[in-house]
């Protein structure tokens, strides 16, 4: 996939809201606050849209418009401290699906500018192995949109 292909997929579309985009600098902001490096492909869909739901899906995100409920700051450091098990460090929660599991940028598996997407599943405690879901976020984003 290209993030050509991520937006088109995300501006077709219908059953969506979408911020009006994160600058610049809040992406740098939230990187500092969780120590982490955002994937290229995420730093895109910060910088366009901000957050999104589709559907009944609601994604994590940053900028002034992001609803309270689903700051990507607040909700990973949540994840990282309050819920149990915690998830790991290097990994930041872009969609709960409903169920208390998550959907997560691994990004201690940077590679080229991109990182893995994977599935962390709280009943699986805390020394799992997340299941891989895509290579990156652009690649799962599209996938997603699709499937539902």
């Amino acid at each position: 996939m290209t993030i050509s292909s991520m937006n088109t997929q995300i501006d077709d579309y219908d059953d969506k809201s979408t911020g009006k985009g994160a600058s610049v600098a809040e992406i740098d902001d939230a990187e500092a606050k969780l120590s982490v490096k955002f994937p290229e492909s995420y730093k895109v869909f910060l910088n366009l849209y901000g957050w999104a739901r589709f559907a009944s899906n609601e994604f994590y995100g940053l900028g002034a418009d992001v609803p309270a409920h689903l700051g990507l700051v607040m909700n990973t450091n949540a994840e990282r401290t309050e819920m149990q098990p915690t998830i790991p460090q290097s990994l930041v929660p872009v969609l709960n699906d409903g169920g208390g599991n998550h959907y997560c940028l691994d990004t201690q598996g940077m590679n080229d500018g991109e990182c893995p997407v994977v599935f962390w599943d709280h009943d699986e405690g805390p020394n799992q192995q997340p299941s891989h879901e895509a290579n990156s976020f652009d690649d799962w984003i599209v996938d997603f949109i699709r499937e539902i």
